[in-house]
């Protein structure tokens, strides 16, 4: 698995997905299917601007093919005192069914 997480955040950080911002922003594998040919991850933190919110944005990425399947699951709190692992969690669960059809255990 770990070699897995390597290799999905160097794909993550050559496509210049993530800047070097201020704020904080981490990318965690969550899961992948038995073969490794659909990898899951988040990406989670506080969004920047007027006000920091929470959010996870959670991916779900071919591996053999190197592109993205489907839309991923998008969730942003609505203030800033919102707890970011409640935000994670709640998007843990709106994603349960597509990490399924993938047959991605996490």
């Amino acid at each position: 698995m770990r070699k897995l997480f390597v290799l999905v955040s160097a794909l993550f950080f050559a496509n210049g997905q993530v800047t070097a911002k201020p704020n904080m922003v981490r990318v965690k594998a969550i899961g992948s299917s038995p073969k490794g040919q659909f990898v899951a991850f988040e990406e989670f933190g506080y969004k920047d601007g007027n006000r920091k919110v929470p959010f996870s944005k959670i991916r779900v990425m071919n591996m053999w093919k190197n592109k993205y399947v489907e839309k991923p699951v998008n969730l942003i709190g609505n203030s800033e005192t919102e707890n970011l692992s409640n935000i994670r969690n709640r998007a843990i669960e709106l994603a349960e069914q597509k990490l399924k059809k993938f047959n991605i255990s996490i």
